[in-house]
């Protein structure tokens, strides 16, 4: 039997006691470090009733390495299967994905996890492919491909990652992102199916982003370089509700969140302000994927939540 929320909370509060104990003060200085006070979040920053988002991707070039079987699911509650690529014709890529038979044993790996998997469509530099795929001609070719891939693999919903070009294509992004979501609740009735999309200021503007927060259950802000506030809060002027972001955490060499008092930060800020939860790209990143003391704030809060 599950244990009661007062207890998921003293055990977070522990939580907090056991980590500043035993750890060097003042190490947010570059590396991932030790934690000290400030590195998990304290009890009474966890707003009760909700549900905490952890948002990850798990990268099909890490997949041979960091297979199903020795990837740890516990800090995440929705996993993101990165990633396959719009073709320009409306179909789909194998892309970043590498081997289509990586698919089958993370999603089975997930859901004996009891977590949530979702199919990846797009990244960093398929902004052409998408303008093109999205376009009148070939939109309905690619949400029927995408509902296929969906069903044939067993995911539990879709993360949309278009970053270049939404501008000029601002029409054929928004029906993509509307038209998926109206595909899925046809597709699987009475099961809502998850859906999210990658969002930053500099590329999907915060007007255009929150033309599609109805559909979504998440926008995934890839506030990775910085501490992340402007840009939530650029959103949520534009009339998007703090529920349906999520604040990006970069552990990759060069990003913002060098330490665990950093990732502390923004699951705080996440919780004070309202927010969804957070996204972390990506596991592969981590010094070591499972003991990487940046994953303590994103275990704790998991645990509190679900």
């Amino acid at each position: 039997m599950r244990a009661s929320r007062a207890a998921m909370i003293a055990a977070g509060a522990a939580l907090v006691v056991v980590t500043a104990c035993s750890s060097t003060p003042g190490t947010d200085s570059g590396g991932s470090g030790g934690a000290d006070t400030a590195s998990v979040v304290p009890a009474s920053a966890v707003v009760p009733g909700h549900k905490y988002v952890s948002f990850t991707s798990y990268p099909g070039w890490i997949q041979a390495s960091i297979p199903p079987s020795h990837f740890d699911f516990t800090p995440w509650t929705v996993i993101n299967d990165f990633g396959l690529w719009p073709a320009p014709d409306g179909g789909i890529a194998t892309g970043d994905m590498q081997n289509l038979a990586y698919i089958p044993p993370a999603v089975a790996a997930a859901h004996r996890a009891h977590r949530l998997i979702i199919m990846a469509v797009g990244e960093q530099g398929q902004g052409a492919n998408f303008a093109s795929a999205a376009s009148p001609a070939h939109r309905a070719g690619l949400i029927r491909a995408i509902v296929s891939y969906v069903a044939k693999y067993h995911f539990d919903g879709v993360d949309i990652d278009w970053e270049e070009e939404v501008p000029a294509n601002q029409a054929d992004y928004i029906a993509l992102v509307s038209g998926v979501r109206g595909a899925l609740d046809r597709a699987f009735p009475g099961r809502h199916m998850y859906l999210s999309a990658d969002v930053n200021t500099g590329q999907i503007p915060p007007p255009i982003a929150a033309r599609i927060a109805p559909y979504v259950n998440t926008l995934n802000d890839e506030s990775f370089q910085d501490n992340g506030i402007a840009s939530i809060t650029a959103y949520e002027r534009a009339g998007i509700p703090a529920s349906k972001l999520l604040i990006g955490i970069g552990v990759a060499p060069g990003y913002y969140d060098t330490t665990v008092a950093r990732v502390a930060a923004k699951v705080m800020y996440a919780e004070q302000h309202g927010l969804a939860g957070t996204l972390l790209w990506q596991p592969g990143n981590l010094h070591t994927y499972r003991t990487d003391p940046r994953l303590a704030p994103l275990r704790q809060m998991v645990g509190i939540s679900g």
